[in-house]
């Protein structure tokens, strides 16, 4: 009796706490995976502007420019006495007479007009410079054809040919000697420097002579006897004599003589170079 009363004692005092729950623990919470961002909608791309390709369609089709210079190979050494002549040449390609040329083009050009030097073959000249024997001679379009042949795929709008000229050497109104290009020449006791060049402009497409100019700023003309009346000096080009000069000259070693041939010929291109770059 005693132990029932004891069990059922035991039992109502342990009910209530076998009634509480035990709490539950709360799961722990997986991470959160980040998900990928979208991308972003692409805007669409502006058209691109044409100023670029018209920019270089200009510089290859418009005002470009095409310098051919033919000056700068060879030096003309002469001497004539009363009873004797004497010519030699001394390749002078170190001076940079034809670099010279493409910088006086480039400089009477201004900005924004693109200026190329266009490359040749040594032997390109040739045909002009060594032309066939034949009855009538035709300089001007031997000139055209060597021009033609070198820059035919340069798509310049123009080209600008700068060649060694002929031309007459008269002290005296009796004496009439021929001298040619770049050079210098001695006659008796005088010694003079001569820079005597012919300027061509062509047309890019047929290539016409547009314009051509000697470089003492008077159109050429083509009548001899009045050439001769033009002529104030022993040449009709740019000359200068040497006062006090040791002959014979050593072009090769002369760097006073390339430094006077240089100040002579830029002058005189110069001069004639903005006029001849004009448009029609």
């Amino acid at each position: 009796m005693i132990r029932t009363v004891a069990l059922l004692l035991a039992l109502a005092v342990a009910q209530p706490a076998l009634a509480q729950t035990a709490p539950t623990a709360a799961p722990n919470p997986s991470p959160t995976k980040s998900l990928p961002a979208k991308p972003a909608a692409k805007k669409p791309a502006p058209p691109k502007s044409d100023a670029g390709a018209t920019s270089a369609a200009a510089a290859r089709y418009g005002p470009c420019i095409g310098v051919i210079p033919h000056v700068g190979d060879l030096f003309a050494v002469q001497k004539f006495g009363l009873f004797s002549s004497e010519l030699k040449e001394v390749p002078i390609e170190s001076w940079g007479l034809d670099d010279l040329v493409v910088a006086r083009v480039r400089a009477a050009a201004g900005a924004g007009i693109a200026v190329r030097r266009i490359a040749y073959a040594a032997n390109a000249f040739e045909p002009f410079d060594k032309p066939p024997t034949r009855l009538f001679g035709d300089p001007e379009n031997d000139l055209k054809n060597v021009v033609q042949t070198i820059a035919h795929a340069g798509g310049c709008e123009r080209y600008i040919a700068v060649v060694k000229a002929v031309n007459k050497f008269g002290p005296s109104p009796t004496i009439n000697l021929g001298v040619k290009g770049i050079g210098i020449i001695n006659y008796v006791s005088s010694t003079y420097l001569f820079a005597v060049t012919t300027l061509f402009v062509f047309d890019g497409h047929t290539f016409d002579v547009l314009k051509k100019v000697a470089p003492t700023g008077q159109q050429i003309v083509p009548d001899p006897v009045v050439n001769d009346l033009l002529r104030s000096s022993p040449i009709r080009g740019p000359i200068r004599e040497l006062k006090d000069f040791s002959w014979p000259p050593t072009p090769d070693t002369d760097m006073g003589l390339r430094d006077a041939t240089r100040a002579l010929l830029a002058p005189s291109l110069d001069k004639v170079l903005p006029e001849l770059l004009e448009q029609q």
